[in-house]
């Protein structure tokens, strides 16, 4: 996993020996927004912390080494009193902190000194998937690999989706969409925990034009007895072109959380 690093034992060492007097052991919960929470010699900043994935900041303390900071992102639910406890995890994803070829201070969460910064080297931003849906409460973060030194920095999750899994153009083969003119079709598939009845049709937006859907309707469209909310646009409003292949629909839950999600299409209608 990291071929071109040191241990992590030996990172994490180097890495605090390194550290500025103001990296300090963080509380569980961010001072104030956009704060970095501290964990060994790492950091995690939490940005969209969601039922179906995460997006997160993070950072290394500086090292000196050129090379990306291969590692793992872990999550769980719930979260553990310690990192040791090896509790079942949400996800573990390989991750690659770049290298900043100039150092950069970051605001650190601690409650004793709101000013505090910490210097670090290696920064990035990801956005991952869970192996499960979460629920609704608190769940941990840790990009050290759940190494057992590390802080077990913990956010709350909220009714918000980054990968809503949709389908475009349904019972259309290769999902085609025609270009410059008629209408595509969207269905926003209904799951355990989104329920596609409470979803709000107006705060839906699709395509590069980011068009605001022509008519809507809800049906179970991949049998699974759960009802879809069904979203239609015009091509042409939603700026589908003859080079589009992929498209992203937005919008909101129930509770006004965040839905994204992203779907392939293949263009019809285009001159060879």
């Amino acid at each position: 996993m990291r071929s071109s690093h040191p241990s992590t034992s030996a990172r994490l060492f180097l890495a605090v020996g390194a550290a500025t007097s103001t990296a300090v052991v963080l509380s569980s919960t961010p001072a104030f927004a956009g704060a970095w929470q501290h964990s060994s010699a790492t950091y995690v900043q939490f940005q969209d912390t969601c039922r179906d994935g995460i997006r997160f900041g993070g950072a290394q303390l500086v090292t000196g080494d050129p090379n990306p900071f291969l590692t793992k992102a872990v999550a769980a639910q719930p979260a553990p009193a310690a990192w040791a406890d090896k509790p079942a995890l949400a996800m573990r994803r390989d991750i690659a902190v770049p290298f900043l070829t100039t150092s950069q201070d970051i605001p650190v969460d601690d409650p004793t000194d709101p000013g505090a910064t910490a210097t670090v080297d290696h920064m990035g931003y990801f956005t991952l998937k869970y192996q499960t849906p979460l629920t609704l409460g608190t769940m941990a973060l840790n990009i050290e690999d759940g190494n057992e030194q590390s802080s077990v920095n913990t956010a709350d999750v909220t009714d918000c989706y980054l990968f809503a899994p949709i389908d475009v153009q349904p019972g259309v083969r290769k999902n085609a969409v025609p270009i410059g003119h008629g209408r595509v079709s969207v269905a926003v598939l209904g799951t355990k925990t989104l329920t596609a009845k409470a979803l709000d049709p107006s705060t839906y937006r699709f395509g590069p034009k980011q068009s605001a859907p022509i008519a809507h309707a809800l049906r179970d469209v991949n049998a699974d007895k759960r009802r879809d909310l069904v979203l239609t646009f015009g091509s042409k409003a939603a700026g589908l072109t003859c080079k589009t292949s992929k498209v992203r629909l937005n919008g909101q839950t129930a509770s006004g959380g965040k839905l994204e999600a992203s779907g392939k299409v293949t263009p019809t209608g285009c001159k060879a």
